[in-house]
């Protein structure tokens, strides 16, 4: 009866924790840019979170704004050449956007032949990291799009071809491969799974659940029947990996086990009160942070109980809450389709294709992981599990607190 009651509690407080879905998100680095081909100019219009462009040296300077900020960047680091000769820039204006957005306009006048190069290399100095997505049409027609990171050199587009789209959804391939790596807290979160999974097989299930979890909130999102609060969505983040190494600590030092879960939910009691007394969180919002306190609480006692009991209790336990915070995963991974344009008919494949390359991704990080530790076993002793586990908690707090109060 205790058992049962426990799990009844851990599954209720399941829609408290997904009461902050209800705004626009975003939370990679990137951006993303419509370009126009006319008969006399090349239209783009740009939109960036407002976060990123506070990565720019002069957006320190009071006496403009961060939409000036921008535009004077793009003005200088964005080119169109027709005909390997260089379009003036005719008109440079800001329109308006979302909260927490920056939009702009460049015109280029030039009559357009049939190949067209684009220089684009806003941002790139100040966050190498940074993804860019370009869509281009020509009347009304989409013409090509591109996936714009660091190490791309000038594009070139041949106005007479149509899209090739094999090409694209290998690009969104590789975009799924590269934000599951370049997503420090998402490899923060798997490097955490896998000490507390502890084998093989438990390692297929933590995967098996965030798979599933991350794809359906991944869907969702993108198809915009789930819409969340990025800014929260990055906080419980962090929130999954501080647990995953709580947990493991748990795991290893039971006689601190009661301890643990009482200060920790304790604390993520206490954070959404400073939140609302710094007034950076809404009410609503803060209920979503007492579901977390309460879910961690029912969590961690429900595990207490099962430790006893028959491993495969323990393995659905692993399986639900992988899912769970395969989900929270997901909707982060989402804001890059979502806000990037793709829509319609056309959003099927690419989402198909860039949840692949996560899934392959992710694959490749806990089979490299897995391998390394098998390698390595006989070396790793104490302290050095109990450094890394305290090393994770400092890593996943942080973001949690980060990400809720800046």
């Amino acid at each position: 009866m205790k058992l049962h009651t426990q799990i009844k509690k851990f599954l209720l407080c399941i829609p408290f924790i997904l009461i902050a879905l209800n705004a626009e998100s975003h939370t990679k680095s990137e951006s993303y840019s419509n370009w126009i081909i006319g008969k006399s100019n090349v239209i783009s219009i740009i939109t960036i979170p407002l976060h990123e462009v506070t990565r720019l040296p002069y957006a320190e300077n009071k006496d403009i704004t961060f939409e000036e900020t921008f535009q004077m960047h793009a003005n200088e680091s964005i080119s169109v050449f027709n005909n390997d000769k260089l379009c003036n820039l005719d008109n440079s204006q800001v329109l308006s956007a979302m909260d927490g957005f920056v939009r702009l306009e460049l015109i280029f006048g030039c009559q357009p032949k049939s190949i067209m190069k684009i220089n684009y290399r806003a941002i790139f100095e100040f966050s190498p990291s940074h993804t860019h997505y370009a869509k281009v049409y020509k009347d009304d027609i989409l013409m090509s799009e591109i996936l714009v990171n660091n190490a791309t050199n000038i594009w070139q587009i041949d106005t007479s071809q149509q899209l090739n789209e094999n090409k694209n959804l290998v690009s969104f391939f590789v975009l799924g491969i590269n934000h599951i790596i370049g997503g420090y807290d998402h490899l923060a979160f798997l490097f955490g799974v896998l000490l507390v999974a502890g084998s093989i097989r438990r390692c297929v299930i933590a995967v098996t659940g965030f798979t599933i979890g991350h794809s359906l909130s991944l869907i969702g999102s993108t198809l915009g029947l789930i819409e969340a609060n990025g800014k929260i969505v990055e906080a419980f983040i962090g929130f999954t990996i501080a647990l995953m190494a709580i947990e493991y600590v748990i795991k290893k030092n039971p006689k601190f086990e009661s301890l643990l879960i009482k200060n920790f939910s304790l604390i993520l009691f206490i954070i959404p009160f400073l939140g609302l007394v710094f007034d950076r969180i809404s009410l609503k919002i803060s209920l979503s942070y007492f579901g977390i306190c309460f879910f961690t609480y029912c969590y961690l006692n429900t595990g207490k109980i099962l430790r006893n009991i028959k491993t495969n209790a323990k393995n659905y336990l692993l399986l639900s809450i992988t899912l769970i915070f395969g989900f929270i995963h997901g909707l982060g991974f989402a804001g890059f389709l979502r806000d990037s344009g793709v829509e319609g008919n056309n959003i099927v494949k690419p989402l198909l294709s860039f949840n692949l390359g996560l899934e392959f991704g992710q694959l490749c990080i806990i089979a490299l992981g897995w391998l390394i530790f098998r390698k390595t076993k006989h070396l790793i002793k104490e302290p050095l599990p109990a450094i890394s586990s305290g090393a994770l908690f400092g890593i996943g707090f942080y973001w949690l607190i980060l990400r809720t109060f800046v």
